[in-house]
């Protein structure tokens, strides 16, 4: 399942302090693409009980990743970490994450869509533009290569910038707005100020995706997770530090004095 361990290459760093987002393409294998499914299959069953249908309501299911060891193993991708690491340095964990599946849906008006991670950050922190603290990667296990089939969809280069306008009919369909066009097994990673949404899935195919957000080790976890007992052989160090591991407060606040397994 996992692939070479990638640097990030200049171009698409700077792509993403451009444009507040990037795709990592072909981040996961075939046969990765091919177990995460099966792992989301699994996890839609135990939620709703009966395989997605059109019209059925999405799954949108928090703090999913001690469920399967499939999941866990995208924690420390060597595809994607690297450019997480680039962007934040060492001194992070995976704070929030969500499984989501869509099912095709019906073409009705939808509720205002767009907004930027971060949640009550968004009301506390005062500077204009706000200070960027996490970045989120989505993986996409099915193609959405061609619009309406509920692709991830942004505003380049909106990261900075605290505000957009907001329609008085709350129209989804802003100018500039851009539908990702990812195929399975791509990935995005994202700055989680750029304002983006979900768009409409009018596809005959449920849409399935992961995301998982990183931030600093002294923010809060955004979500109480709980892992498997039989996977905890698969927590090495790295994946311990991810996922919130810390032997005191100093621990988390005095960098120079602890030795991070992502730091090495």
């Amino acid at each position: 399942m996992i692939s070479e361990t990638r640097a990030p290459s200049r171009a698409l760093l700077e792509s993403f302090e451009r444009d507040g987002y990037v795709v990592i393409e072909g981040a996961l294998a075939p046969d990765a693409v091919d177990r995460l499914l099966k792992a989301v299959d699994r996890t839609w069953m135990q939620e709703r009980g009966a395989p997605p249908v059109s019209g059925a309501p999405p799954l949108h299911l928090l703090a999913f990743c001690g469920r399967e060891a499939a999941f866990l193993e995208l924690l420390d991708h060597p595809a994607t970490l690297p450019f997480v690491l680039d962007l934040l340095g060492p001194n992070i964990f995976m704070y929030h994450c969500h499984l989501d599946v869509h099912p095709p849906e019906p073409d009705v008006q939808r509720p205002w869509m767009w907004h930027q991670d971060g949640g009550i950050m968004n009301r506390d922190l005062e500077s204009d533009p706000r200070p960027r603290m996490s970045v989120k990667l989505g993986y996409f296990l099915t193609d959405v290569s061609e619009p309406g089939f509920g692709n991830f969809v942004v505003l380049p280069g909106s990261h900075r910038r605290n505000t957009i306008e907001r329609p008085a009919d709350d129209d989804n369909d802003l100018p500039g707005a851009e539908p990702i066009l990812a195929r399975a097994g791509d990935a995005v990673l994202f700055d989680r100020r750029v304002w983006h949404m979900r768009g409409p899935n009018r596809s005959d195919r449920t849409r399935k995706a992961l995301f998982f957000a990183y931030t600093y080790r002294w923010i809060r976890e955004r979500d109480e997770l709980h892992v498997r007992p039989d996977l905890l052989d698969l927590i090495t160090p790295a994946r311990a530090q991810l996922l919130g591991a810390g032997a005191d407060a100093a621990h988390f606040w005095m960098l120079d004095h602890v030795d991070l397994p992502l730091k090495r």
